[in-house]
């Protein structure tokens, strides 16, 4: 009886996770929208990073409580861009089936420093050295001259790689909606996941957690909500109009 009740429990928590992780993307984008046309962005972006770093740090808590002995996720807090990326460009190399990155900034990874470049440099050598190998990534729409080059080489890489049977998609979210404040998660394979904020090209708040159970009961659900938010690159007019982006629906 005691086992079936806290089965019952567990499954509850976790369709409360996920419609808690839900709940928060769909309020950050009202929240930054409405605020944007107001223009008080500025004085809630801060607050709206602390809750949702709260709200991992919270539902982390929660799962902890309920692994089995053995299974505690690894949490690592990195304080430098040089760091975190150091230790995402090493996980992508032990990949094995899928990454499914974010990049939110309106800032060309060509302006960031050089550890975040190898970082996407070794992204695209993993997706094309296997046809097994499935990398998503979502980006912002931007009208930054820099960032249009970046998103015109992302777009050779979805279109060759469908020429030679391999797995890179990316899609777009509206920039105007989904702001800065928003956190990146990276998710690699089915056991590490990656968490970013960006305040400057200098400035960075990651944090990387490796544990199966946190990744399929959290962090797949919230990625899975932008993905299905995003549009796919090709419906952007890239090629065309080296000007701000706008989606072709």
């Amino acid at each position: 009886m005691a086992t079936a009740i806290e089965h019952r429990t567990g499954r509850v928590f976790r369709l409360l996770i996920r419609a808690g992780l839900g709940a928060f993307i769909v309020f950050y984008a009202t929240a930054v929208f409405i605020n944007r046309e107001l223009g008080l962005v500025d004085k809630i972006e801060r607050p709206l990073i602390m809750a949702a770093l709260l709200l991992i740090l919270a539902v982390l808590a929660r799962i902890e409580r309920h692994l089995s002995r053995g299974e505690t996720p690894e949490v690592t807090v990195y304080t430098n861009r040089h760091s975190f990326y150091t230790a995402t460009r090493k996980t992508v190399e032990n990949c094995q089936d899928r990454i499914f990155v974010c990049y939110l900034s309106p800032i060309s990874p060509n302006e960031v420093d050089a550890s975040f470049q190898q970082h996407i440099d070794a992204c695209r050598k993993w997706a094309k050295s296997s046809p097994r190998h499935r990398f998503r990534r979502i980006g912002v729409n931007s009208d930054d001259p820099s960032m249009i080059e970046f998103l015109k080489r992302e777009l050779t890489e979805v279109r060759r790689a469908r020429v030679n049977q391999l797995h890179y998609r990316v899609k777009l979210l509206d920039r105007t909606t989904y702001d800065a404040a928003m956190f990146c998660v990276g998710i690699y394979d089915d056991d590490q996941v990656f968490i970013s904020c960006n305040s400057d090209t200098d400035r960075i708040v990651g944090i990387g957690i490796r544990g199966r159970e946190v990744v399929r009961e959290c962090f797949d659900h919230y990625y899975d909500c932008l993905w299905h938010s995003a549009v796919d690159i090709e419906k952007f007019p890239i090629d065309e109009v080296p000007a701000r982006v706008s989606p072709t629906r």
